[in-house]
């Protein structure tokens, strides 16, 4: 009898732990635009060497930018890159040589631009 009880109990944790998992999903998506009101995510794939400055890795700029955003080092994680959020129905701006070439490689609907400084532009759109 104390093992069933124990299940049950079990059971009913996990069942209030997903509940509150699912809640608090919403709420993140709520809180990112994607309320199912036609907006759209924006994600930014740009070539690590473009998305520095002088010596910091990231450049500030990126930092403040409303969208998801990824500094590929390699052709392979430019192409990771582009296909997860190409499946996840983000708008995908890229911008580097490994970027628009993962972009094309992959046959997604992006928007390419040639540097840092336009890519922030479309992606603030």
């Amino acid at each position: 009898m104390t093992g069933l009880v124990a299940s049950i109990g079990t059971a009913l944790a996990a069942g209030a732990l997903a509940l509150v998992g699912a809640l608090d999903s919403d709420q993140d998506r709520r809180s990112h635009g994607t309320d199912g009101a036609g907006s759209v995510q924006t994600a930014l794939v740009i070539d690590a060497a473009q998305g520095r400055a002088g010596r910091e890795l990231v450049d500030p700029r990126l930092r403040d930018l409303d969208a998801e955003v990824r500094l590929p080092r390699t052709s392979a994680e430019a192409r990771t890159n582009v296909r997860y959020f190409e499946a996840l129905g983000y708008r995908v701006v890229v911008a580097g040589q490994k970027a628009s070439a993962a972009a094309q490689a992959t046959d997604a609907d992006v928007v390419r631009r040639a540097g840092l400084p336009q890519a922030l532009e479309a992606a603030a759109r």
